[in-house]
C-alpha cells in the first residue's frame, strides 16, 4: 500500500493536470494542478463532467471519443481550449488514454497549460502575415538572390516592374533581367562582389530589362542575409523603377536649358531682324540701280545673279529668326473654317518651280472633306515644314503624295504626306521633335519642333512612320470641332 500512496502523492503534486473520468465523461478524480488550472472548488455537491470545462462543450467531448475509437491506444498532442472561472480561454495540450478493466471503464486525461505558447504562436503568425503583406503589397520589387545569383524570392512588386511571374523566374539566374550590354560588362558579378565586401549595396542606379524587352532605369539596394552563425548565404534586393522619375528630371533640365536658350534666341533674333530688313531694302535699291547703269548684258546678269543669291540667303536667315521667335513664343491661334486641300494647293503653287527643277512629282489627292477650325497661317506653316522636309529628303527624282482621311468617330481629319525620300533611321525617330535637333547641314533644328507645337496648340497630333531608304509618311491630324 505504501507504494500506491507514494504514486498518488506524485500524481497529486505533478505539474501536469490529471483527470480520470468514467465512460460518460463524469470526472471521478482530479489532481491539484488540474484544480488550479480549472479554478473550480472541490469537493462539489454536483458531479462535474469533462465537457463542462471544454470551451466547445459536449461536441468537443464527442469528437475526442470518436478519435479514441479510431485509435484504441488513445490520442496525444490534441490541442483545445478549456474554461476556467478566472480565464475564459485556456489553451491545453491533451493526452487521453482509454481505461478498461473488469471493474471500471473510462478515460485517463493528462493536460498541460500551453496558453503562453499559443499566444506566442499567434503573435508569430500575425507578424509573419504582416511581413508577408508588406512583401506582397510593396510597390517596389523585392527579390531574394543566392550567392550564385539565382532568384529564390519574387514578390508582386517584382511582377509589376519586370513583367515576369514568380514561376517564370524562381531558380533562374539574375542575368534574365540584365540588358545585353551590361551582361558583357559582367555587371551581376561586380554587384555581388561589392555587396559581399560591404555586406550591402545602396542606391545603385542601373538599367534592367523587362519581359517585353523594354529597358527601364532602376535604383537597387542589396542587403546581406546571414545564417545563425553570421555567414552570408544570400541577398535581399529592393528594386525601385525610376524610369519616369528620370524622364521627368531630364525634362526639367531640358526645360531650364531651353528657357535660357529661348531668351538668348529671342534677343539675338530681334537684334538680327532690323539689319536684315535694311539689307533687303538696299538689295532692292541696288537691283534697280544696276538696271539703270549702262553695262553690257553679261555683266548685268552676273550682278543680278549675285544680288538674288544674297537675297535668298537673307531670306533664309529671316526664316531662321522666325523659327527662333516662334520657338520662344507661339502666336495666339486665330481659327477660322478652312479646307486643308486649299492650304496644300497654296503651298504647291509657291513650291511649283522648286518641284519642277528637282524633278519631283507632286500628287495631290483631293477628296471631299469638311471645313475644320484652324489658324490658316499656322496650319500652312506646319504643312509647309513637312513638304519642305520631304523635298530635301528626296533631293532629285522622286514623288510626294498628299491625301486625307476623315475619322468621323474620332472627330479627326488627318492629312498624310508621303515621300519616296531617304527615310529616317530608327534610332533618330524618337528625337525628331526635339528642339535644335537636325540631321541637315543647314537649318535651325526647330522646324519639326515648331510643327509639333502647332499641332499641339490645335489639339491635334503629328505622327511619323519611316523606313531608312524606303521613304517617310507624316500624318497631321486636326480636330474637326472646337
Amino acid at each position: 500500500m505504501e507504494h500506491i500512496d507514494k504514486f498518488k502523492k506524485i500524481l497529486e503534486n505533478t505539474n501536469i493536470g490529471i483527470l480520470e473520468t468514467d465512460i460518460n465523461g463524469k470526472i471521478i478524480y482530479i489532481n491539484k494542478k488540474a484544480k488550479e488550472v480549472i479554478g473550480l472548488k472541490f469537493p462539489r455537491n454536483n458531479p462535474l463532467f469533462v465537457w463542462e470545462i471544454l470551451k466547445n462543450g459536449k461536441n468537443e467531448f464527442n469528437k475526442i471519443v470518436k478519435l479514441i475509437e479510431k485509435n484504441k491506444n488513445g490520442i496525444e498532442g490534441y490541442e483545445t481550449k478549456i474554461i476556467s472561472e478566472e480565464i475564459k480561454n485556456i489553451w491545453v495540450d491533451v493526452n487521453v488514454t482509454p481505461l478498461k478493466d473488469r471493474e471500471t471503464e473510462g478515460y485517463l486525461i493528462f493536460f498541460k497549460d500551453v496558453t503562453k505558447k499559443k499566444i506566442l504562436e499567434e503573435k508569430a503568425k500575425e507578424t509573419t502575415l504582416y511581413l508577408k503583406n508588406i512583401l506582397n503589397d510593396s510597390a517596389d520589387a523585392i527579390l531574394g538572390i543566392t550567392l550564385e545569383n539565382k532568384i529564390f524570392l519574387w514578390n508582386k512588386g517584382a511582377e509589376e516592374i519586370y513583367g515576369y511571374t514568380a514561376d517564370e523566374v524562381l531558380g533562374k539566374h539574375i542575368d534574365i533581367l540584365i540588358p545585353e550590354k551590361l551582361k558583357k560588362e559582367n555587371e551581376s558579378e561586380k554587384i555581388i562582389k561589392e555587396a559581399l565586401k560591404k555586406g550591402y549595396l545602396k542606391n545603385y542606379i542601373t538599367e534592367r530589362k523587362r519581359k517585353d524587352g523594354e529597358i527601364i532605369k532602376v535604383n537597387i539596394t542589396r542587403s546581406a542575409i546571414r545564417d545563425l552563425e553570421g555567414r552570408i548565404f544570400g541577398f535581399s534586393a529592393i528594386v525601385r523603377d525610376i524610369t519616369e522619375q528620370e524622364k521627368m528630371q531630364q525634362k526639367l533640365i531640358q526645360s531650364e536649358r531651353l528657357s535660357i536658350v529661348g531668351r538668348m534666341a529671342s534677343q539675338v533674333a530681334h537684334e538680327i531682324r532690323n539689319p536684315l530688313a535694311s539689307i533687303s531694302l538696299n538689295l532692292e535699291l541696288l537691283e534697280e540701280e544696276i538696271e539703270e547703269i549702262d553695262l553690257d548684258k553679261p555683266k548685268k546678269m552676273e550682278l543680278t545673279s549675285l544680288i538674288k543669291t544674297i537675297t535668298s540667303e537673307v531670306s533664309h536667315i529671316n526664316n531662321i529668326t522666325d523659327d527662333y521667335l516662334s520657338f520662344v513664343r507661339m502666336p495666339v491661334l486665330k481659327k477660322s473654317k478652312e479646307n486643308l486641300h486649299s492650304i496644300v494647293e497654296d503651298i504647291y503653287n509657291s513650291l511649283k518651280n522648286l518641284l519642277i527643277t528637282a524633278r519631283i512629282k507632286f500628287v495631290h489627292h483631293k477628296q471631299n472633306i469638311p471645313l475644320i477650325p484652324v489658324d490658316y497661317n499656322q496650319a500652312r506653316r506646319a504643312i509647309l515644314n513637312i513638304i519642305k522636309n520631304a523635298i530635301e529628303a528626296i533631293g532629285n527624282d522622286g514623288k510626294i503624295e498628299v491625301f486625307t482621311r476623315n475619322y468621323r468617330e474620332k472627330k479627326r481629319l488627318c492629312l498624310y504626306i508621303k515621300d519616296s525620300g531617304s527615310g529616317i533611321p530608327e534610332d533618330k525617330l524618337d528625337k525628331i521633335f526635339e528642339p535644335f535637333y537636325t540631321t541637315k547641314a543647314t537649318g535651325s533644328g526647330l522646324g519639326m519642333h515648331i510643327t509639333y507645337q502647332i499641332m499641339k496648340e490645335h489639339g491635334g497630333e503629328i505622327k511619323i512612320t519611316s523606313r531608312e531608304g524606303k521613304g517617310t509618311t507624316v500624318s497631321l491630324c486636326f480636330p474637326t470641332e472646337g
